[in-house]
């Protein structure tokens, strides 16, 4: 059934009396949601959520003749709105537009046809887009429909496994979107489970004992690599304001506007639907905009900065315990929810899209490409840790965003997984002399030497401050 069908359906629902009688805005509601999926990979993650491209072909159940024995997930919050910072840059380049004395021609025309910006209500920045603050009442991209769906989709996966694993504790960090995902998530699972939502710090004083470790790492500094990702051109955001210029004499948009215009995009997405600021776009210009954001995180929070492999491996650290303790522990799932950047940290040390080979600034790869941040981290991004026993072994695998991605040098167990002991292997040389609370300088900011709320949390009960960022 299409995505347009589905919204019908729920419209019908909506206004049972009247189901054929849909309002004029609700059709072209209608006929435009779902037409602009294609475009969610070029997105930077700043779009919906959408599956890992490169699938494979493998299966993500357990593979035949094997049983679940543990299942962690790191996963990212849902769709939001931006940022305040970032809902300040693209309210200025709206007001610009607004300001444009004349009709508008060419790409922008459909301002003329009152238009309503999506940014409608400045207290929604930093927030999860929900089916209340949602511009459009039937968008189907909300972080909130995001949350439950998945939510849906680990119990249809994991129902045999959590017949016997009903009650465990979900890990959120403290912040307020992150917080709303793991509660939708939970809300969806139903009432047959006891579950224990525990929220942890993410202010600097938490030290090691986060699920964000970035906001306890004051030695990290983004602009180190500066020096490298200005290389890159950036002649197609002069270009698109060229060319919005051009057929709109007077308007003077500048390069900074038309960046912030692929930031409109991707966020009205999640919080209309759909987004016909998109369409300014050529494919062209999509293609750089999404290796521009490839190369800034490959050098500001992935591989190309060497000290995220210690801050990845935190987290890391904390998951091969789990694994290796999965026998003692009464507790066999272990869900947890934070953002975008502690989920690339972890990934860069766990080495899953590291190639080796340094993204180039000064051209725009394609054979040799498998660093893409929108495939890693979109909106409701998740990491899947599998540990399945078969016959008298242990294996270990990965599932990001509904793919298997196997361990390069380590996928001759079954369903391409990694032996037990030769994972741990692996991971432990991953992980060897990278010290988060030294690489980071934690200790001017925190005495917290260990993350530990995976093992007290039954003592030391989790309810730190909601914060919007």
């Amino acid at each position: 059934m299409s995505l347009q069908n589905c919204i019908l359906l729920a419209l019908a629902g909506v206004h049972t009396a009247h189901a054929l009688n849909i309002p004029k805005k609700f059709k072209a509601d209608l006929y435009n949601i779902g037409t602009q999926e294609h475009l969610f990979p070029y997105l930077g993650g700043a779009g919906p959520y959408f599956s890992y491209p490169e699938n494979y072909g493998i299966p993500i159940d357990t593979p035949s003749g094997c049983e679940i024995s543990q299942i962690q997930l790191l996963a990212r919050h849902g769709e939001r709105y931006p940022s305040l910072s970032k809902g300040k840059k693209l309210l200025k380049t709206w007001n610009t537009l607004q300001n444009f004395p004349d009709e508008f021609n060419g790409s922008l025309s459909f301002i003329n046809d009152d238009y309503e910006f999506f940014i409608q209500d400045m207290d929604n920045l930093e927030m999860e887009t929900t089916t209340e603050n949602s511009v459009n009442a039937i968008n189907p991209y909300t972080g909130e429909m995001n949350a439950k769906k998945h939510a849906q989709e680990f119990l249809a996966q994991y129902a045999d496994f959590l017949e016997d694993n009903r009650e465990f504790a979900v890990f959120a960090a403290g912040s307020q979107r992150v917080h709303d995902t793991a509660q939708y998530f939970i809300e969806s699972l139903g009432d047959k489970f006891n579950i224990s939502l525990q929220v942890v710090s993410e202010e600097a004083s938490s030290g090691a004992n986060t699920l964000s470790p970035g906001y306890s790492c004051p030695g990290w500094d983004p602009e180190d690599n500066e020096d490298i990702i200005s290389k890159y051109s950036t002649s197609y955001l002069k270009d698109i304001a060229q060319r919005l210029n051009g057929e709109n004499p007077g308007l003077n948009l500048t390069k900074t506007d038309a960046s912030n215009l692929f930031t409109w995009c991707a966020f009205e997405l999640n919080a209309r639907g759909y987004s016909e600021i998109c369409n300014v776009f050529t494919p062209e210009e999509l293609i750089r905009y999404s290796y521009y954001n490839d190369l800034t995180a490959y050098y500001e929070d992935g591989p190309g900065y060497p000290m995220i492999q210690a801050v990845g491996a935190l987290y890391l650290n904390a998951s091969i315990k789990l694994l290796e303790q999965s026998e003692e522990l009464d507790q066999r799932v272990w869900l947890s929810f934070t953002h975008d950047t502690d989920i690339l940290n972890y990934l860069t040390t766990l080495g899953l899209f590291d190639d080796g080979k340094k993204l180039d600034p000064t051209y725009t790869p394609f054979r040799d490409h498998v660093f893409h941040k929108s495939w890693f981290i979109p909106q409701g991004a998740r990491v899947y840790t599998q540990k399945f026993s078969c016959s008298n072994d242990s294996y270990v695998r990965y599932v990001v965003n509904d793919a298997v991605i196997p361990l390069e040098n380590c996928s001759d167990g079954p369903g391409f997984s990694c032996e037990a002991k030769k994972f741990y292997k692996y991971a432990k040389e991953r992980t060897a002399n990278q010290d988060f609370f030294q690489a980071c300088n934690v200790s001017s900011v925190s005495n917290t030497t260990e993350l530990t709320f995976f093992w007290d949390w039954n003592t030391t009960h989790y309810n730190a401050t909601l914060l919007r960022q």
